[in-house]
């Protein structure tokens, strides 16, 4: 009998450029944050949304550039282990990939698949008139993601780009009409803090902290990037300031439009107000592209979810931590067993959605994304606080901006991971911090208690 290792497969190598990073940077989040959770900033900001969107981009630019701190010197397919495990230890990046891969699976690599489901049934019932199963809709979602996902990072990246290109116009065209539309009533007090129709700046600052969350997967894409000590730190910064423009702008042109006396009430009452926008400034077309918009994007951001998933896995698989088969590629480089995994979870979470009543499946958004995002800040947490310290050990060759820049980066996980608790969830979000600290507890057990197996070496 032989007792020959297995060979974990190999990425396919140098075949991502910098618009395709920044296709996968770009697709997870911001035009969903625009059409879905703008009205929840605005909801609790009122007229001064527009300044929590900005103060929240000026930090979340500067985590930007800590992220991009560690992928200019470090990083593979398990980039965010990487990186930790460079600021702290080993056993620390093995727990943090642990967290990270998790948190990408409460997201849109399998946790979002009910919502966007149920956001398909709404969209072929109110265009269409036609009652089509919500979880079919999420099948489809989820079984597109994998198939592109098998093909490998470049077709996926690709779709993810062309996907982005296509739905941020009507979202550009909308926001561009309701400022001219709105005239004279055009102003900067909406970025002034004591703005009579002001609300809690604090609360929407926090909210708005996580709208940024999943920049950072490109780092998993450093193996099959060409010069990724160079194109991965780009794509991180420049999405990041093209997402805060996006939002800033889309923000102030909601405000404006709804009025910064009304836009609490208008704006946050409404579950696609920006489309509604679309409606009434430019027609029904705009609004149908936006709907139509957003569950594409929805799409997108499942497969850069998984994108991310899928290598957070194989990485610990290649490293012995995960069984052996998890480590292996098809002819495309692509983890597709990974990748039936993933898929296998959000077939199951699709499962479980047929136990939950017909008016609280958009619900199961926010309860996976509030577990996502307890995991998701505790590593971006580990990573700000990482950077200091490796400042701190090499005071000398650091340049002086980031004895300015990086402590602020510092600020924006710690707000975030305030904000997670205080005020405490209610129902249903309160069920996805539970889950988030039952998933935190088993990623400390699996790390503390369930031994290494032999390394696997990779296929040259």
């Amino acid at each position: 009998m032989s007792t020959a290792q297995p060979s974990a497969g190999k990425l396919a190598s140098a075949r991502l450029g910098l618009m395709q990073l920044v296709g996968q940077c770009f697709c997870i989040g911001p035009l969903i944050d625009v059409a879905l959770f703008l009205g929840i900033v605005a909801s609790l900001a009122g007229a001064i949304g527009p300044l929590a969107v900005l103060l929240a981009s000026f930090g979340m630019v500067a985590f930007a550039l800590v992220v991009a701190f560690y992928a200019s010197e470090t990083g593979g397919a398990g980039a965010m282990g990487d990186y930790i495990a460079r600021a702290w230890g080993r056993t620390a990046g093995l727990g943090a990939l642990g967290i990270y891969v998790v948190s990408l699976l409460f997201a849109g690599a399998a946790g979002f698949t009910i919502a966007v489901g149920d956001l398909a049934a709404r969209f072929a019932l109110f265009y269409f008139g036609v009652d089509f199963p919500w979880w079919a809709g999420a099948l489809l979602v989820c079984a597109a993601a994998w198939w592109i996902n098998v093909r490998g990072a470049s077709i996926a990246t690709q779709v993810q780009l062309v996907i982005v290109g296509i739905s941020v116009i009507p979202f550009v065209l909308t926001g561009a009409a309701a400022i001219v539309h709105a005239g004279p009533a055009n102003t900067w007090a909406v970025f002034s803090w004591g703005n009579p129709h002001g609300g809690d700046l604090f609360g929407a600052l926090l909210f708005c902290i996580l709208l940024f969350g999943g920049f950072e997967t490109a780092g998993s894409l450093a193996e099959e990037t060409g010069d990724p000590r160079r194109t991965i730190p780009l794509a991180l910064v420049g999405t990041v300031i093209a997402a805060a423009v996006l939002l800033v702008f889309c923000s102030y042109a909601g405000t404006v439009h709804y009025g910064p006396d009304r836009v609490a009430k208008s704006w946050g009452d409404a579950i696609d107000g920006f489309a509604v926008m679309g409606d009434q400034l430019l027609g029904a077309w705009a609004g149908l592209w936006i709907r139509l918009a957003v569950l594409v994007d929805f799409t997108a951001t499942c497969i850069g979810f998984t994108v991310a998933a899928l290598r957070g896995i194989y990485s610990l698989a290649r490293d012995g931590r995960l069984p052996s088969w998890l480590a292996a590629t098809n002819r495309h480089g692509a983890p597709h067993h990974a990748a039936a995994v993933v898929l296998g979870c959000a077939v199951l979470v699709i499962a479980a959605g047929l136990f939950v009543p017909a008016a609280d499946r958009f619900q199961t958004l926010f309860v996976t994304a509030t577990a996502q995002a307890l995991l998701l800040v505790l590593v971006y947490t580990a990573l700000a606080v990482g950077a200091l310290r490796l400042m701190w050990n090499d005071a000398r060759s650091q340049p002086w901006w980031r004895w300015i820049v990086f402590p602020l980066a510092t600020v924006v996980p710690a707000l975030a991971l305030y904000g997670t608790f205080v005020p405490f969830p209610g129902f249903p979000e309160r069920f996805g911090l539970f889950a988030g600290i039952l998933a935190l507890v088993i990623v400390v057990l699996w790390v503390w208690r369930v031994p290494k197996l032999p390394a696997i070496p990779e296929v040259k």
